[in-house]
């Protein structure tokens, strides 16, 4: 009798097409969701959305118009060059991403995103400078601080791709909490992630609440997005 051996390796890659110098296509983070339990490390991504040639060949800006970007961004919590904007007529955006191939002395440019899940944007020709004092640690988190919260970079990601295949976005304006945790992020399958994002481990993880459960459960997250 002749026993066989057979081992197989199986690399999954996940590759995020965004580059800063390329101007490549970008690629979505739904194109490729491992099942759960087959993440061996949570997938930590940033959007950069401008090349040297100006915006990145994979978006599509759906609006273009001037603005003014005064704030830090509240959704892009970690990035320094995130901001929260005004459009030409008011609206609000966030998060806006500048571009940093602008030279300090000319006017800026920023895009918008709804989420990194879409490749729509809004750009944004700014007619006041950047205030560019903005010291990464504290980028964004003015709320978290004045409410005494003390959070660190990745405790609140702008989105997140969990292993059920559900997307998550960071929300804002008024919160809703339930069973003592914060609903910080509303999801596209209409589950809610309560609390902060377990970061401490290879493998991310988060309390999910299914749309129709009585119970949340812990949900690993294979893609978080900054």
């Amino acid at each position: 009798m002749y026993r066989f051996g057979v081992s197989l390796t199986v690399i999954v890659i996940m590759l995020f097409g965004i580059t800063a110098l390329g101007g490549q296509s970008l690629t979505r983070a739904q194109d490729a969701t491992p099942e759960a339990g087959a993440t061996t490390r949570t997938d930590v991504r940033y959007v950069v959305p401008f090349g040297p040639d100006g915006l990145n060949s994979g978006l599509t800006a759906t609006t273009e118009e001037e603005g003014v970007c005064g704030f830090p961004s509240s959704a892009a919590l970690d990035r320094p060059d995130a901001w929260d904007c005004a459009g030409a007529e008011g609206q609000i955006y966030d998060p806006c991403f500048e571009n940093p191939f602008i030279l300090p002395d000319d006017p800026g440019q920023v895009a918008c995103f709804d989420s990194p899940f879409t490749t729509d944007v809004v750009v944004l020709s700014l007619t006041a400078p950047l205030v560019r004092q903005k010291d990464v640690p504290d980028a964004g988190m003015g709320l978290a601080q004045a409410a005494g919260v003390a959070l660190e970079p990745w405790d609140l990601p702008w989105a997140l791709e969990l292993a059920n295949g559900d997307q998550c976005t960071l929300l804002g304006g008024t919160l809703t909490v339930m069973a003592g945790e914060t609903a910080h992020y509303g999801c596209t399958d209409g589950g809610v992630v309560f609390g902060e994002v377990n970061h401490r481990q290879p493998v991310w993880t988060v309390n999910y609440l299914a749309p129709g459960e009585v119970a949340s459960r812990l949900v690993e997250v294979v893609a978080a997005w900054s």
